[in-house]
Formats: C-alpha cells, structure tokens, sequence
C-alpha cells in the first residue's frame, strides 16, 4: 500500500499505484494532487474523472479550505503522500463520494495520527463513518509506528462521538468546546 516515487531531475512525481482501501461497502480512495487541486477548482469533474456519479458540483467553504491544505502538505511532502491526502470515502453500490476522511500526517514521536472525517447529509446515521474509520484505522496500525489514532470532536457532536466509540476509541481529554479520543493499538 505504499506509493511509489520516481526521481527526474532531482524532483520526486508520485507514480499513481493503487492504495485504495476496501471495507464491505465502502471503497477509501486516497486522492493524489491533481485530484485534490481539481476538487477545488472542478468538483464534477474530480469525480467524473474518478468515474464516480456527480452528485455535487462544488464543496461547502470548510472542505474546499481542507483540500487546499492537504494539497500544500502532500506537494511538501510526497514521500508521505498517503499520511497527508484527503480519502475519498466511495460507496461501493451508488458509485458515489459520500464523504472524506484524512490523515494529518504521519505517526509522531509519541506514536499519535491525528484523523479527520465527514460524511454527507444524506449519508449519515448509517455506519459509513465508522466503516471508514475503522477500515483506515486498521491501515494505519499497520505502521509499527503507529501506537495511538487521534481525534477530535466538538462537544455536542454526539454521533461523531458515537463513531469514535464504536471503533473503540476513548476519550481521554476535554476542553471547553472540544474532545479529544483515542484508539490504542492493540497489542
């Protein structure tokens, strides 16, 4: 599941390989950079590309804005592609994205990756996020670095936190508006 590099000229490309991950329902696409940047500038055509039913034609403000970041850090960083991109969540049957799910990098010197993800309106309250999370959870424990999968919730976002837990994952700090929780690595 890693991808592979080529050097010309000094610079490294990302060969594209195929990193997908597959659960019972659900295909995890991780998005190279042409595919981030045209989510942002051509959403339809990002997923017509990907051979994908068109069912949005542009992203709301908050996922344009994490697209373009993911592109930034990938394009710095392309060693680590698959520990930076966005991951198109597929649903297998409708052939279409039902949400998005990142890293936010690889595993830290305490053994952490951080974790995002959303699913569409349409979608939710039927176990997609939690497919999905589990399915890249298990992709990342993979990494013998990877001791610890991270992430973070708003406090009132109950069926977020009902994901987490149904992946195991425990809460293991609080702030103000925010919680934190964490699935170990088992043993």
């Amino acid at each position: 599941m890693n991808c592979e590099l080529i050097k010309e000229n000094g610079t490294k490309d990302i060969i594209e390989v195929d990193s997908r991950l597959s659960t019972e329902r659900l295909i995890l696409l991780p998005l190279y950079p042409h595919q981030l940047a045209l989510a942002v500038d051509d959403y339809s055509k990002m997923q017509s590309d990907l051979g994908l039913k068109v069912v949005k034609t542009s992203l709301d403000e908050e996922l344009e804005y994490a697209m373009k970041i993911r592109l930034q850090k990938v394009l710095l960083d392309v060693d680590n592609y698959l520990w930076l991109t966005n991951w198109a969540i597929i649903h297998k049957e409708d052939k279409q994205i039902v949400g998005f799910i990142m890293i936010k990098g690889c595993p830290n010197e305490n053994g952490e990756v951080i974790v995002g993800y959303g699913i569409d309106e349409n979608y939710r309250r039927k176990g997609y996020a939690t497919e999905a999370l589990r399915g890249l959870t298990q992709w990342i424990f993979k990494d013998s670095k990877a001791l610890f999968v991270i992430a973070d919730t708003e406090k009132t976002n109950i069926a977020s936190h009902k994901v987490l837990q149904n992946v195991g994952a425990q809460k293991y700090k609080e702030a103000d508006e925010l919680v934190w929780w964490r699935v170990q690595r088992q043993k």
